[in-house]
Parts: C-alpha cells; sequence; structure tokens
C-alpha cells in the first residue's frame, strides 16, 4: 500500500508541475500598420516571438501595439535586426519581416 501512496503521490506532483509550466499564448495589443507604394496594410494584436513577414517593397511602418517591434531585413527573421521599433512609434525604412517581443522593464 506505501507503494500505491507513493506512485499516485508522484502522479499528482508531476501533474501539478506540468500544468505550471504551460503558459498562455501572449500576443500584442494594438494594429502594426506597413506600407508599400500601393498602400498599406496591417496586422492585429500579433502574437509574441513569431516572424511576420511583410512583403520586400515595404518602406514605413507603425507600431500601434503595446509590444516592441524588432524589424528584419530578410523575411525569415533571420540575422541581424534592423532596428528594434518601440510601442506607438513610426519610422520610414525598409523592412522585410517583424517579430513583437515584450518590452523589457
Amino acid at each position: 500500500m506505501r507503494s500505491a501512496n507513493r506512485i499516485a503521490l508522484g502522479v499528482v506532483f508531476a501533474c501539478v508541475l506540468a500544468t505550471q509550466a504551460v503558459t498562455p499564448a501572449a500576443a500584442a495589443r494594438g494594429t502594426f500598420t506597413f506600407y508599400d507604394d500601393d498602400g498599406g496594410a496591417g496586422i492585429v494584436n500579433p502574437g509574441d516571438n513569431v516572424c511576420y513577414p511583410l512583403g520586400t517593397t515595404i518602406r514605413r511602418v507603425e507600431n500601434r501595439t503595446d509590444r516592441q517591434a524588432v524589424l528584419y531585413l530578410s523575411a525569415d527573421c533571420v540575422g541581424k535586426s534592423a532596428l528594434v521599433l518601440a510601442p506607438r512609434k513610426t519610422k520610414d525604412i525598409k523592412v522585410a519581416a517583424v517579430v513583437f517581443t515584450r518590452t523589457r522593464r
């Protein structure tokens, strides 16, 4: 009986640890708008740490989210970032992709 209690306690402990390790998906609140020669488009409430390809002719970006926007010259967000755009900022820049991250405090 003592073994069964230890096994049950171990299973309960493992379940508690597993549920604490799972965190809900995070997302920015707001809209990130990007412009090319034909007009603009936007990403509404983008997820954190997701690479969003924007296209190859982007000329201007507006970060109206509550996250910082890490901008990349490559469409796959590989390599060094071109710029980190703070929340509620606008920049004229040629970029190909963006990743949203929480602002460090």
